[in-house]
This record gives C-alpha cells, sequence and structure tokens, in this order.
C-alpha cells in the first residue's frame, strides 16, 4: 500500500474531523495516511485549542522549539518510508531544506500545504521575502484557497501541480444543531439573554486577541447601540485578552461575554443571532458563520488569511473600510433593511453549502492521487530548474 505523511508542528481540534475523513477517503483507495505532529510552543498554547489525533492516524513525535519560532521534528524513519510527504511552507519547519533537496533530487515527492504568503501583522517582512523563492521547489501544492492557488502559479507553479483545497471546518454539526433549535427555545434564549425577544443580536466568535482588533469592533457596537436601542453583542470565545475584555465590558450589561463554548453550546447564539461581525482578520470562522447562514460583516486589511475570498461582498455578506464609522453604518444598514438582510442571509446558506469538510477532503483526495501518479522524473526536473531558477533570482 502506498503511504503518505503529513507533517504539522501542532495537532488543532479544528483539524481533527479532516484528517479522520481523509484517512477513511484514501484508506478506501488503498492508501495509508499518518499525519505526525508535535507540542505547541508557548504563544500556540495559549489559544488553548490542541488536540491529539490518535493512532494509527495520528503519530505524536518529539519536537523542539527553537526561539519559540523554529521547530525540528524527529520523523525521518516516516519520512523515507512514505511515497508522499506534504509539510507546510513555513520557515519555522527546520526539516525543509533536507525534504526539498530530496525532492529536487528525485528521491522523495514532496508537497507544501498551506496560505502561501503569511499576512499575520507580527510576520517578519523578511522572513516572507526569504519563503516566497522556495515555493516552488517541491513536487505539488494544496492550496488553501483559489486565491492561493492563483498566486502560486504566479510565482511559476504549474497550474496542473496545485490543488486548491478550499480550506474549510466541520461545519455538519452546528448546522444540525443549529436546525434542532426551534423558534421558541430561541425567543426564551433571547429574553434570558437580553430580557427581550425583540433583541437585535450581533455575533462575534472567534480567538479573543490582538489580531481580532475587539476594541475597534467594541467602538461600533457602541455607536450601533445608540441608534439601535435594541441591539445587542454577544463575544463568544477565549484568549489572552479575555480579562481586559471583561474588564472593558462590566458596565454594559448589553454586551454579553459568554467565554469559550463549543459547537453545541455555542449553536444557540448562531441560531438568535442577526448578523456574524468581524472588526479584525478573518480566518476560518467565516466558514462556521456561512454553516449557520449569517451574513458577515467585515473589514478591508492587508493582513486577512485567505479565507477572506470566500466573502463576496453584497451576496453572502458586507466588506467595508477600515472604519468605525463606515462598519457602524454597515451594522444599522442590515439590520434597518429587510430585504438587503435577506438576501446576505441567502448568499450566506449558499455559501455554507460550498465550503465544506466534505468537499475539502474530496478536493484533498484527488489531489493526492494526482500528485502519486506523476512521474517522479517529470517532477524531480521541475523542482530542479525551480533551484535554478531560485539561485538565479
Amino acid at each position: 500500500m502506498r503511504k503518505v505523511l503529513i507533517v504539522q508542528s501542532e495537532m488543532k481540534h479544528y483539524r481533527l474531523a479532516f484528517f479522520e475523513g481523509l484517512y477513511k477517503a484514501l484508506q478506501r483507495d488503498g492508501i495509508v495516511l499518518t499525519v505526525a505532529y508535535s507540542n505547541s510552543n508557548t504563544l500556540q498554547a495559549e489559544r488553548k485549542d490542541r488536540i491529539d489525533l490518535q493512532p494509527p492516524i495520528g503519530k505524536r513525535v518529539k519536537g523542539r522549539w527553537f526561539f519559540g519560532r523554529f521547530i525540528y521534528q524527529d520523523v525521518w524513519e516516516d519520512v523515507l518510508a512514505s511515497d508522499l510527504v506534504i509539510v507546510g511552507s513555513e520557515v519555522k519547519f527546520l526539516i525543509n531544506p533536507a525534504i526539498m533537496t530530496m525532492s529536487a533530487l528525485g528521491l522523495k515527492k514532496v508537497a507544501f500545504w498551506g496560505l502561501g504568503p503569511n499576512r499575520h501583522p507580527d510576520r517578519s517582512p523578511m522572513t516572507e521575502w526569504f519563503k516566497q523563492h522556495f515555493f516552488t521547489w517541491v513536487d505539488w501544492w494544496f492550496a488553501y484557497t483559489e486565491s492561493i492557488a492563483d498566486y502560486l502559479k504566479s510565482r511559476g507553479m504549474s497550474p496542473d501541480r496545485v490543488t486548491n483545497v478550499q480550506n474549510a471546518t466541520d461545519t455538519a454539526e452546528l448546522k444540525q444543531l443549529i436546525s434542532n433549535i426551534s423558534e421558541e427555545e430561541v425567543e426564551e434564549a433571547k429574553i434570558a439573554l437580553t430580557g427581550q425577544s425583540s433583541s437585535r443580536i450581533g455575533l462575534y466568535c472567534g480567538f479573543i486577541g490582538a489580531i481580532k482588533e475587539l476594541p475597534f469592533l467594541l467602538e461600533a457596537a457602541r455607536s450601533a447601540k445608540k441608534k439601535c436601542p435594541e441591539f445587542h453583542l454577544i463575544i463568544v470565545g477565549d484568549g489572552p485578552d479575555r480579562v481586559q475584555l471583561q474588564r472593558e465590558i462590566e458596565h454594559e450589561p448589553w454586551i454579553h461575554y459568554v467565554g469559550f463554548k463549543n459547537h453545541e453550546q455555542g449553536a444557540i447564539y448562531y441560531k438568535m443571532a442577526d448578523v456574524f461581525l468581524l472588526g479584525g482578520t478573518v480566518g476560518l470562522a467565516v466558514v462556521d458563520c456561512f454553516a449557520a447562514g449569517l451574513p458577515l460583516i467585515a473589514t478591508v486589511l492587508n493582513t486577512h488569511p485567505p479565507e477572506i475570498s470566500y466573502v463576496k461582498h453584497g451576496h453572502n455578506g458586507l466588506l467595508v473600510a477600515h472604519d468605525v464609522q463606515a462598519f457602524t453604518d454597515s451594522i444599522l444598514n442590515v439590520l434597518f433593511d429587510p430585504s438587503l438582510m435577506e438576501r446576505l442571509r441567502r448568499g450566506a446558506h449558499e455559501s455554507g453549502n460550498q465550503y465544506t469538510m466534505e468537499a475539502m477532503v474530496e478536493n484533498y483526495r484527488v489531489g493526492v492521487h494526482k500528485c502519486l501518479a506523476m512521474r517522479k522524473s517529470a517532477s524531480s526536473s521541475f523542482a530542479r530548474e525551480s533551484l535554478t531558477r531560485t539561485a538565479n533570482d
């Protein structure tokens, strides 16, 4: 049986269902998948979103972090035993130079999986410049989104060596939980939380940290509250800024911070909400948002992860200038315009049916098959050409 190895620095809870689904899909095709991962660094551990992926799918390996930024993982036995090795393109993976050399020499099929350029605000421009020179040193790419696939092609990656994975989370459970909640339950929950069933609800669900710009969201919510007295803001999540958030809103009873909730606990908030609000970076939260049929109101930032491409202005949400007044006006426009609300909800539902875990598993499975079927002589030649082209840049 052919063997595929995926290397992750750590295991996130939102990847569990994906790896389980991909393992089963590849197993039916006679392919064995192993996912090797290690421990979180100090910063990532604060997110409290790590989980273990049980054998035979998951394999926890020793990992050593250097300067809290770079990781060396003891995966060589699995690398040598695999027909295809898939790893992130980030500079943090210290095994990458050796693995890419193996690809260039025709010794191993190697693929990158990820978001390509990282626009996170704390990223080093030098690191990103360095990384981009090596994007095409591998045999295949599993790109998060179509926008990333297009970017890779513009960097010289052959179109027939790129798979658009269509990055998503497992929303099936959330959809089912929401559909099981009756309107009577929603009304009761609204009254219990806000004091009245006619409250208009803005929902934020995600990381409680600087990149989500919660102070910006709070300022816009306060402005919206002045013109829409029945407006309430619900905040779901956890993170390093949790205590600061609680302190800031302690005298504003219409802002409800409810802490971290899993899908089962959080479904009621998605069901009662009118809009989903994000003032900072938009990531995979957009997938849950659309699964719930909620319009997303977000701002235009150059630090957004690639999933921002799922948001189509005027169809499933609104993308407005990163300005408190513009964000406030957008909230009020949606709340006060039933036809706009209905159109955006309809678009969100359509997108929720498009960006699913099932589609992601199938896209990835097809990409694995195409990569394994590729002639190694051709792929190694491509890798050598990439090496030469990069050296001449």
